[in-house]
């Protein structure tokens, strides 16, 4: 029968333990091997897991809130439901984790891998994902995945400064005064996304699809837009945006292209975009 001190005693030895709605809220459990362990609605609030194993364990619902998980391994762990508020998961390694809607406010994921992790409906508002890896990999055959699944999440107010987001998927998503500086969104999918007051200064968006996007005051200075789709898009408040790089996307007749750039179509497919004046 597992209980606090046993815990704690044993943590180099924690694989497969059953450890399900216990309280270790405060326990000090840096590079602890937790491999396969059950913690579904456990109480981890204020824990030190630094450098620990949590590799394919059962945390559905687990609170994880103002905890130190830097470096902490979930990698393929199935985090559904749990709480990661004001923590800290700096290089943390979350490939292929399911967060299927955790909470993830104000949570520091600096340098965190999270390539292939489900994030859908996940509320990430505030949360500082610089430098962190949401991609694909690549599988058999050469087939290289898509990215992270953020769809339907909360980015509000989130960082993302130089972050690789290619290929993620962020269809419903509300990105609301998020940061995307010098990030990597390539084939990143927004279909439908609220962007409102979004930074995108100097981000990479080649191929990236915002058709259904919802665009409010959002900065474009300096961004690469090769093959974007903007078609049937609203784009008359963003600012900052290069006629040179519109050009490069794909618009039609139904994209409202900001006062200061005009286009002037060759042919029912083709167009030149200018500055105004």
């Amino acid at each position: 029968m597992w209980n606090r001190e046993k815990v704690f005693e044993s943590k180099s030895n924690l694989e497969g333990a059953e450890l399900k709605g216990m309280d270790l809220s405060g326990l000090e459990l840096n590079k602890a091997n937790l491999i396969s362990a059950n913690l579904v609605s456990t109480n981890l609030q204020n824990i030190s897991l630094i450098g620990a194993n949590l590799f394919s364990v059962k945390a559905m619902r687990a609170d994880f809130s103002e905890s130190n998980l830097s470096s902490t391994n979930f990698l393929k762990a199935n985090l559904a439901k749990a709480n990661f508020k004001k923590s800290n998961l700096n290089d943390a390694d979350l490939t292929g984790a399911n967060l299927n809607n955790a909470y993830l406010e104000d949570t520091d994921l600096i340098r965190a891998k999270l390539i292939e992790a489900n994030l859908l409906g996940a509320n990430l508002s505030g949360a500082d994902f610089s430098e962190a890896k949401l991609t694909g990999r690549y599988q058999r055959e050469g087939y290289f995945s898509r990215g992270a699944n953020l769809s339907k999440g909360k980015l509000i107010g989130t960082n993302m400064r130089g972050a690789d987001v290619s290929g993620t998927e962020m269809m419903e998503t509300d990105c609301t005064n998020a940061n995307f500086t010098n990030a990597n969104m390539s084939e990143a999918n927004f279909k439908h996304a609220l962007l409102d007051s979004v930074c995108f200064v100097n981000t990479k968006l080649g191929d990236a699809d915002f058709r259904g996007a919802r665009f409010i005051d959002c900065d474009f200075f300096g961004a690469e837009l090769i093959e974007a789709k903007f078609q049937g898009v609203d784009l008359s408040s963003v600012i900052n945006i290069s006629a040179k790089e519109l050009q490069s996307a794909y618009i039609d007749s139904k994209t409202v292209v900001p006062d200061y750039i005009n286009v002037k179509w060759t042919s029912e497919d083709t167009y030149e975009c200018n500055l105004v004046g």
